[in-house]
């Protein structure tokens, strides 16, 4: 994945937690990014990337930047 951060509106202004598309990459999303992200689809957030020694990278949401 290319982008190191994403808008909320890219991810499709997710309302559960759980599992979402973008760029042919799954990002994982979490409670607390819903919260963070007060349905603003102009929140921009962080992508976080973890490589396990075996398998694909995964991604998830980090920090709310803005």
């Amino acid at each position: 994945m290319a982008a190191e951060k994403v808008r909320w509106g890219e991810l499709g202004c997710p309302t559960k937690m759980g599992p979402y598309r973008l760029a042919g990459e799954v990002i994982s999303v979490k409670t607390i990014h819903l919260l963070a992200a007060e349905n603003d689809p102009d929140a921009l957030f962080t992508v976080v990337a973890w490589r396990p020694p075996l398998g694909p990278a995964e991604f998830m949401l980090g920090h709310r930047v803005a």
